[in-house]
């Protein structure tokens, strides 16, 4: 479950972000060339096929990505550039599919999370710069670089996030240490308000001896002294799955003498693949924990990411579960990708779900996100052409630890039926439920024809029909890069 309380934060998060009303002002087409020469330097072209070569495989990562805001004219509204050290890698996250930001570039690296959200991140990138309407100035321009530096074994050791404007945006430093079992084990927070230091925190993990996380805790410096602000526990059922966070705080005692009080609390139940079925969120509302959010999450065959999601708010005085949002995906069969997700509101006095937004994702050769088509409902129909348009940009790299030439099977991995006509099965991999893995086939020609960014759910199915006839290797990395399982398999 390392990004489940990632998917939990979203979740949380998620009434504003359908609630947030992005700024609209024009750019002019010339100032946005420029800023997309920047952005790609002196490539502009998306990845493409990869090439043969006997010295390794070529790969594709996210280098950069833009929006276009379509409602009050042609206009750019956030551009991001992206900058890699070394076989450094991007994988996309289908699980959330709720903005444009599925490439998660940002995010605070420790805060009750398992593992930090950031110490294993699913873009490795080494530079982010950022282009964006400034909410004060309502101005397209620079917004904010971010430097993260990464330890032999992919972990993230320090991230430092500097904004333009530091007096509303403070600039932010973290640093992480790491155990012996490569999880994270304190991790450091810095504020600055104009190059001074105002607000600083640490988290300590705690873990059992099978190296499962079992608590965390977040420390303040206080007028000079280090002050317990918040705890969170963790308890998982007999096969692994986390099935309750507790989390205590601090938010009204300034002196930190009190003791801390359970302000969160959510519960959690999965299927017999241990996908995640329920989430149940309690809040505190000043006198006791009360019922707050419950989602509820379906999946399409075996995939490892949801195809729906349903969230409902509990009311109070009323003593029900009231709906609030279902999103629901479209997926392709022939990729396992969803090609159009819909996201729905529910309209209590037409006691119904209503559409909200639809997407429309455009894939390219290598299967890579390249366009996301963002369409706003406007209470009768979807617009002919898209409101928003996010272009995803990639880059090739040379991965050689991929190099056919090289290739041994690694035993514990099971690839099944082989040969295979329609669809593969892959097994046998040492990782933790629900961890992102990253899944690659290669033909006998060293080209990688596809690549998958995946949580691992015991086993997953990979479709195959549309490949040619031939001998495949397949590959499955860690979040670290690691390489757990390499077979190969014949398409019949």
């Amino acid at each position: 479950m390392k990004r489940l309380l990632v998917l939990i934060g979203a979740l949380l998060v998620i009434n504003v972000v359908f609630a947030q009303n992005i700024a609209k002002r024009a750019v002019t087409p010339s100032a946005h060339n420029h800023t997309l020469s920047v952005l790609l330097g002196q490539s502009s072209n998306t990845s493409t096929a990869a090439a043969k070569t006997t010295a390794g495989v070529s790969m594709s990562r996210v280098i950069a990505q833009s929006t276009w805001d379509f409602t009050l004219g042609s206009s750019v509204a956030d551009s991001i550039k992206i900058g890699y050290a070394g076989t450094h890698y991007s994988i996309y996250d289908y699980n959330s599919m709720l903005y444009p930001y599925n490439y998660q570039y940002g995010s605070s690296p420790v805060f009750n999370n398992a593992e930090g959200i950031f110490a294993r991140p699913q873009v490795l990138y080494d530079t982010m710069t950022r282009w964006q309407i400034d909410p004060n100035t309502l101005t397209y321009g620079y917004y904010e670089t971010a430097y993260a530096t990464y330890n032999t074994n992919h972990n993230l050791i320090e991230y430092t996030d500097l904004f333009a404007d530091s007096v509303f945006n403070p600039n932010v430093r973290y640093t992480n240490k790491f155990n012996k079992a490569k999880n994270i084990d304190t991790g450091y927070t810095y504020r600055w308000h104009s190059g001074i230091a105002d607000n600083t925190f640490r988290q300590f993990y705690t873990y059992t001896a099978a190296n499962v996380l079992s608590a965390d805790s977040i420390y303040e410096l206080h007028l000079g002294v280090w002050r317990l602000a918040s705890a969170t526990a963790y308890t998982y059922d007999g096969t692994g799955n986390l099935i309750q966070i507790d989390n205590y705080a601090n938010t009204t005692d300034t002196s930190f003498l009190l003791p801390l009080t359970e302000k969160f609390k959510y519960v959690n139940t999965y299927d017999a693949s241990r996908r995640l079925l329920t989430v149940a969120s309690s809040i505190y509302n000043g006198t006791a924990l009360i019922p707050s959010i419950r989602d509820t999450f379906a999946y399409t065959g075996t995939l490892t990411y949801h195809s729906s999601w349903k969230e409902h708010q509990f009311d109070p005085i009323n003593g029900y579960w009231a709906p609030m949002f279902y999103m629901h995906k479209a997926i392709n069969t022939s990729t396992n990708q969803p090609d159009t997700v819909y996201i729905d509101g529910f309209d209590s006095l037409l006691n119904k779900w209503v559409p909200h937004t639809m997407n429309v994702m455009v894939y390219n050769a290598n299967h890579d996100p390249q366009r996301l088509l963002d369409y706003e409902y406007n209470f009768t129909a979807f617009p002919g052409l898209p409101d928003f348009i996010t272009t995803y940009y990639y880059g090739t790299y040379l991965n050689t630890v991929e190099a056919p030439a090289t290739v041994k099977n690694l035993a514990n991995m099971v690839v099944f039926p082989n040969p295979a006509t329609d669809q593969i099965t892959i097994s046998g991999i040492d990782v933790p439920l629900n961890s992102s893995v990253l899944i690659t086939l290669i033909n006998a020609a060293g080209q990688v024809v596809s690549r998958s960014g995946l949580h691992w759910g015991g086993q997953v199915q990979l479709p195959v029909r549309n490949l040619v006839p031939g001998v495949y290797w397949t590959t499955v990395q860690d979040g670290n890069g690691n390489i757990l399982g390499r077979q190969s398999f014949v398409k019949q």
